[in-house]
């Protein structure tokens, strides 16, 4: 589901010719935020924040909902005017996953991020 999903904005710089897509490296107005999913380990290394930070995209934002599913849920808030401050919606500017995808990716937290 990420590499269908999320790989083209959030990608590792290197195969990617240098540029890691506005997730990774910074884009259309926004800062870097180091954010791979290219692979299970760039997943887990997580995004820097505002203050340069690294930080857990499956750190819990205000609700307790880890940050990355925050993010897929916000894009459907998004779509419905009601954003969230706590998070921007992914995927950006496209269509929201469904709920089952969303769930699919709740369940891999929730199950510990295997393999």
């Amino acid at each position: 589901m990420f590499s269908r999903t999320c790989h083209h904005c959030h990608t590792d710089v290197d195969p990617a010719g240098g540029d890691g897509g506005p997730g990774d490296t910074g884009g259309f107005g926004f800062a870097p935020r180091g954010v791979s999913f290219s692979s299970r380990a760039s997943i887990l290394a997580g995004y820097v924040d505002a203050k340069g930070q690294r930080r857990s995209l499956f750190e819990p934002v205000t609700d307790g909902t880890p940050r990355l599913v925050a993010a897929l849920l916000a894009r459907h808030d998004e779509l419905r005017s009601a954003p969230r401050e706590s998070v921007w919606g992914m995927p950006l500017g496209l269509l929201p996953l469904s709920a089952a995808d969303i769930q699919l990716v709740e369940s891999w937290v929730a199950q510990g991020k295997p393999l």
